[in-house]
């Protein structure tokens, strides 16, 4: 038998996050901008990656 047979791992590997963490089948994972998020790693990720908004300036959505 191989060696890398000996000892195989229980849990079968999805995928990787955008932290190249392991996704193990069943993970709850939401994708954000093509990467996927554990749920649990969601709010840093945003916090990480978005885009601070000035809310003291008033913003109009219509162009004119």
């Amino acid at each position: 038998m191989p060696e890398d047979w000996i000892d195989p791992p229980e849990d079968e590997i999805w995928g990787y996050d955008y932290q190249d963490d392991e996704i193990i089948v069943g993970d709850e994972i939401i994708k954000i901008d093509g990467e996927y998020v554990p749920l649990e790693k969601a709010v840093d990720y945003l916090v990480e990656y978005g885009e601070k908004v000035d809310t003291e300036e008033k913003f109009n959505d219509y162009t004119e």
